[in-house]
C-alpha cells in the first residue's frame, strides 16, 4: 500500500511539474524573419479550482475583457535589448527597455526556437510568459489545467491554466509602428522601470549617537513616477498627533541617470545599495529610510496603503 502511494505521489509529483513546465509550438525561424512588431492577441487565465458539479471556474481574459484591455507590443530588434509597450483600461500607458535572449535549434544554429524577455523586474525569469516559442509570425506559450486530487484532503482539483499568444504585425524593430497605434507613451529605461511607484519612509534615526527616534508620522508615503521627463512626485503623510488631517501635496522630483540618487522636494536621497529600491536621506543630523512597497502607482493603491496604517476602531459594546 505504502509503494503504491509513493508512486501515486510521485506521478502526481511529474504532472504538477509538466503543467508548470507549459508546452509551445515551435517552428523555428532564422533573426531576418524573427525580427519586428508583435502584438499581444491572446492572454488568458485560469487559477487552480476545485472541480465540483456546477461549478465554473472564472477565466480572466486580458485583452478582451472590459475591466483590463491589453494592448500590448513586444518589439524583437535582433539585438540583446528591445521594447515592451503596455495599455489597459485603467489608463496605464508606457513602453520598458527589456532584455532579450535567443535560444537556438540545437540542428541549426541559424534558427531560433525560443525568445526570453525580461524587465528590471522579472530580470532573469526563463520560464513562463517571459520565455515564448516561436512560430511563424507568431510567438506563444500554453499551459493547461492538469486534473488531480490532493493527497490528504482527497479534494478533486484542477491545475491553472495559461495561454498567451504575439502575433506579428510589423516588421519595425524600432518604436515606429507602436507610436503610430499608441499615442502617449511614458518611456522607461530598463533600470527605471522597478523603481516606479510608492515608497514608505521605515525609520529615522540620530546620525551621531545612532539611536532610532520614535515616529512622528503614522504613515509618509512618496508616489514616483521615473519614467522620462517626469518632474513632480507625490507626498502624502499623516502625523500621529493628528491621525485624521492627512496632508498630500506635489513636490518637484529628479534623479541621477543611473538613479543612485533621487530628489525629492530639494532632499538628495541616495540608494542604500546598488540594485536595491531603498534610499536614505541624511538632513538636520536625522538620517531617514524609505523603502519601495508597491510598482502600483494608483490613487487606489495609495487609499489602501494609507487604510492599512489607521488605527482600528474598537466597536461598540453597547
Amino acid at each position: 500500500m505504502k509503494k503504491i502511494r509513493y508512486i501515486f505521489a510521485l506521478l502526481l509529483v511529474i504532472a504538477l511539474a509538466v503543467s508548470m513546465a507549459g508546452c509551445y509550438i515551435i517552428s523555428a525561424q532564422t533573426m531576418n524573419k524573427l525580427k519586428g512588431t508583435y502584438k499581444l492577441t491572446r492572454y488568458t487565465y485560469t487559477p487552480n479550482y476545485e472541480r465540483r458539479e456546477g461549478y465554473t471556474p472564472t477565466t480572466y481574459d486580458y485583452v478582451n475583457d472590459e475591466k483590463y484591455k491589453y494592448e500590448d507590443y513586444l518589439v524583437i530588434t535582433g539585438g540583446a535589448t528591445g521594447y515592451y509597450v503596455h495599455k489597459d483600461a485603467s489608463g496605464d500607458c508606457y513602453v520598458k527597455e527589456v532584455t532579450l535572449t535567443y535560444e537556438y535549434a540545437e540542428d541549426n544554429a541559424s534558427k531560433v526556437e525560443y525568445i526570453v524577455y525580461n524587465d528590471s523586474i522579472t530580470v532573469n525569469s526563463d520560464g513562463g510568459i517571459n520565455r515564448m516559442g516561436v512560430n511563424k509570425g507568431n510567438l506563444n506559450y500554453n499551459k493547461t489545467g492538469i486534473d488531480y486530487t490532493e493527497l490528504f484532503t482527497k479534494r478533486p482539483m484542477r491545475t491553472e491554466a495559461l495561454s498567451v499568444s504575439w502575433t506579428k504585425v510589423d516588421n519595425a524593430t524600432d518604436l515606429s509602428y507602436v507610436q503610430s497605434q499608441i499615442a502617449g507613451l511614458k518611456s522607461y529605461s530598463y533600470s527605471a522601470f522597478a523603481l516606479r511607484g510608492i515608497y514608505e519612509m521605515s525609520w529615522q534615526r540620530n546620525v551621531e549617537t545612532s539611536d532610532f527616534l520614535d515616529a512622528k508620522y503614522l504613515y509618509y508615503y512618496v508616489t514616483v513616477d521615473t519614467a522620462e521627463g517626469v518632474t513632480t512626485a507625490t507626498v502624502c503623510y499623516a502625523l500621529k498627533e493628528t491621525p485624521t488631517e492627512q496632508v498630500k501635496k506635489t513636490v518637484s522630483f529628479s534623479a541621477s541617470e543611473d538613479f543612485a540618487k533621487l530628489t525629492i522636494d530639494g532632499d538628495v536621497w541616495e540608494r542604500a545599495t546598488n540594485g536595491t529600491s531603498t534610499y536614505t536621506n541624511v538632513k538636520d543630523g536625522i538620517e531617514s529610510e524609505m523603502r519601495h512597497v508597491t510598482f502600483d502607482m494608483s490613487e487606489g493603491s495609495l487609499e489602501s496603503l494609507v487604510k492599512g496604517r489607521l488605527p482600528v476602531e474598537e466597536e461598540s459594546n453597547a
